[in-house]
């Protein structure tokens, strides 16, 4: 029987976070292997903001540049694949992906991401990441003082258009005929001078990734420079929940301050642990997770 190759740390996804831990555990002499598919969450997006050193850059080519030091480092190999499973334990883990192929580790690091529910709009997704956007800080100075929609009802589209008016005053909401504000709130809205749209979304009018109107399903239009929209996530893969890693409400991977899971040698980083998403913060937990799993391999090691 041909022998299962060994790694002492293999690492699941070769986005920021696993680039990052890639990069510790490289300079750390450990040998690595890192898992990805190459689909990061944020190809759609054009460019990349709030980033030190690299704003505005393109993510293809910070992740580029990020891939080419990691492999500066030769204990660290890179494998494109997607992995199905995640077995065993503690300094006994087995890695399989969807061809079959298998690997032993002794320790894992899960940087996989979350994937984006997308909203069943027409012209959405084409415009995901470009001029509908997720995260203000990524992106909102970009379209400052231009009229935008925030797509959000209820409580969370009222402290989203309190936090939009900071780069905004030409601000509009969006319900899509979901659940009212109450009273209170639609006072404080209608004083500060935010309308509310409460009819349903047929679509969006867009060309290239540009949205310029939202169109509602009585055919009524709304012109728009961008659309804030709170799309929800999901685990990129079912691995963390399989395993039996414990989820906070919201659906993310609970971890310690050094992403530790609750499963021991089980490590997780990225957006799979957290609803605050951004570059840096992956890169962050990255970095971490790799300072801490060198450390228990030492430990465990002398």
């Amino acid at each position: 029987m041909e022998e299962i190759p060994s790694y002492e740390v293999i690492i699941i996804g070769g986005s920021y976070a696993g680039l990052s831990a890639a990069m510790t555990l490289g300079r750390s002499l450990r040998n690595v292997l890192v898992i990805d598919t190459g689909t990061p969450c944020n190809r759609n997006s054009p460019h990349a903001h709030n980033l030190i050193g690299f704003d505005g850059d393109s993510p293809e080519v910070i992740a580029y540049k990020a891939k080419e030091q990691v492999l500066k480092y030769h204990t660290v190999t890179f494998f494109n694949g997607k992995a199905e499973a995640v077995s065993g334990r503690d300094s006994e883990f087995e890695v399989t992906t969807d061809n079959g192929e298998a690997f032993l580790t002794k320790k894992v690091l899960l940087a996989t991401g979350v994937t984006d529910i997308i909203p069943d709009i027409e012209g959405f997704s084409e415009c995901w990441g470009k001029t509908v956007i997720h995260c203000p800080y990524c992106h909102a100075y970009e379209i400052r003082d231009k009229k935008i929609g925030i797509l959000a009802h209820g409580e969370a589209g009222f402290e989203m258009s309190k936090l939009m008016r900071q780069w905004s005053k030409d601000i509009s909401i969006l319900t899509n005929d979901n659940e009212p504000f109450t009273f209170e709130e639609l006072k404080i809205l209608k004083d500060k001078g935010i309308p509310v749209h409460p009819k349903a979304i047929g679509h969006f009018e867009c060309e290239q990734g540009q949205v310029s109107k939202v169109v509602f399903t009585d055919g009524t239009k709304e012109p728009f420079d961008a659309i804030y929209a709170r799309a929800g996530v999901r685990q990129s893969t079912m691995i963390p929940i399989e395993i039996g890693c414990e989820l906070d409400r919201h659906g993310f991977v609970i971890v310690d301050d050094y992403q530790r899971t609750n499963i021991p040698g089980l490590f997780a980083a990225g957006d799979n642990t957290m609803a605050m998403r951004s570059l840096a913060r992956s890169i962050a937990a990255g970095n971490t997770a790799g300072i801490s799993i060198n450390h228990e391999l030492v430990n465990e090691d002398f």
